[in-house]
């Protein structure tokens, strides 16, 4: 009754429009609570980044572009790469928060997210049309929204990133006169004269 299926649907039963996107792909009891727990929380944090009515819009624009691809290539019957995006989104605004990795492993979200996205990439080029399409179009999905997030953040570090610049200590020498140091010229030499003031020979005062 709530799996997608194009004759119910063409039968009346539009529902299924929505709901097959919300059956979990397993129904053992621990890993459906473990994976409402972590779906709740990774909403949360988005809500709190960029508010609730952006979270939504999405969740819900990555949900239609999974029943479309869904439609046209069959039902590949799981929800694991829009669940996904959202692991990926909420990486993108607090890639330091850190999380237990098989509950024992602490590890960065923006790593976890990372390896995540390259593993399923790995394991979709042996999958059907119907997964590796749904995998393309929520990852347009997740780009429409955080590219340029991700785009301001590069830029920022790069912007903030310490140029290889060599750091020259103070001058021990500086003329008084041209304000030259053996720094700016290595060629001159210097004098104190009985003042205290230290001149290049150019611009030494004559008694």
């Amino acid at each position: 009754m709530l799996t997608l299926n194009r004759e119910a649907i063409l039968h009346g039963e539009i529902w299924r429009l929505f709901t097959w996107i919300f059956i979990p792909e397993t129904m053992r009891p621990f890993w459906v609570f473990f994976a409402l727990l972590f779906l709740w929380f990774l909403g949360e944090g988005l809500e709190e980044s960029i508010g609730a009515f952006r979270t939504t819009l999405f969740y819900f624009s990555g949900m239609i572009g999974c029943t479309v691809v869904a439609l046209i290539f069959g039902s590949y019957g799981a929800n694991t790469f829009l669940n996904l995006s959202l692991l990926y989104a909420f990486a993108t605004m607090h890639p330091d928060y850190k999380v237990l990795f098989l509950f024992v492993i602490p590890m960065r979200i923006g790593w976890l997210a990372l390896l995540s996205a390259i593993l399923t990439a790995i394991g979709s080029l042996a999958q059907s049309s119907a997964v590796q399409a749904a995998l393309i179009i929520t990852l347009l999905n997740y780009l429409l929204f955080f590219w340029p997030m991700l785009f301001a953040k590069w830029k920022n570090k790069k912007l903030s990133f310490p140029k290889k610049e060599s750091i020259l200590p103070e001058a021990l020498h500086h003329c008084a006169t041209c304000h030259r140091t053996e720094q700016t010229n290595p060629e001159l030499h210097f004098r104190v004269t009985t003042h205290g003031e230290e001149y290049c020979m150019e611009h030494l005062p004559r008694k």
